[in-house]
């Protein structure tokens, strides 16, 4: 039978906090036999243990049967990567802590991280690759489109939508029944009373858009 492994795409300080994750729900439900972390370059030095290969390594290994999430913060990158992933056929998993409650109204979709400390309401759409950090409020009938990121500590009121591969950075409050557009990026610390359209760099309270998206990087 063959070997199977969960392979973290990135080898910073996100993809540990991944793997300590994962870690607590294979200690409940013995899903992986061991963790990889895939990164640009190899490396002889683990991380927590884990060894860091590249993409190449785990393509080419037909003894393993590789199971896949992606723990980098970068929406760009992380679109890159899921797209990959998705040519290459390789099984893209979910990773919600054991102790998170999900209402029965509450729908997600493939390749969802959802860490500790999180409240997830009722009537809520979480779609592919949503990365959820620890101590997220998230409301009734709110949105997640595909692969946005709530950073820590966000708090979402009811009815929020966030948009495609956007990034919520630490500490947000969003107002009940606001949008933020597709890739964009609402700063940490911000109170978002307003919408945000696509492709915009939003801070401050209230928050304001201050730039355009151009290269989707988040600074």
């Amino acid at each position: 039978m063959k070997k199977r492994i969960l392979a973290v795409f990135g080898a910073g300080g996100l993809a540990r906090e991944l793997l300590e994750l994962a870690r607590i729900i294979n200690n409940k439900e013995n899903r992986w036999d061991d963790f990889l972390f895939v990164d640009k370059q190899s490396s002889d030095i683990s991380e927590n243990d884990t060894k860091i290969v590249t993409f190449e390594y785990i393509q080419d290994r037909k003894d393993i049967l590789i199971e896949a999430i992606v723990a980098i913060g970068q929406p760009l990158i992380r679109k890159r990567i899921y797209k990959e992933l998705e040519e290459k056929n390789i099984n893209i998993v979910s990773l919600i802590h054991p102790d998170i409650v999900i209402p029965k109204s509450t729908k997600i979709g493939n390749g969802v991280v959802i860490q500790s400390g999180c409240f997830i309401s009722c009537n809520v759409i979480i779609e592919d690759y949503v990365y959820i950090q620890p101590n997220c409020n998230i409301g009734h009938d709110v949105v997640l489109k595909k692969g946005c990121m709530i950073s820590g500590l966000g708090n979402l009121a009811g009815a929020v939508v966030i948009g495609a591969f956007s990034f919520i950075g630490l500490s947000c409050a969003i107002k009940e029944g606001v949008s933020i557009g597709d890739n964009s990026i609402v700063g940490m610390g911000s109170i978002v009373f307003k919408d945000i359209p696509d492709e915009v760099i939003a801070l401050g309270n209230p928050a304001r858009g201050i730039a355009k998206n151009n290269d989707g990087i988040v600074r």
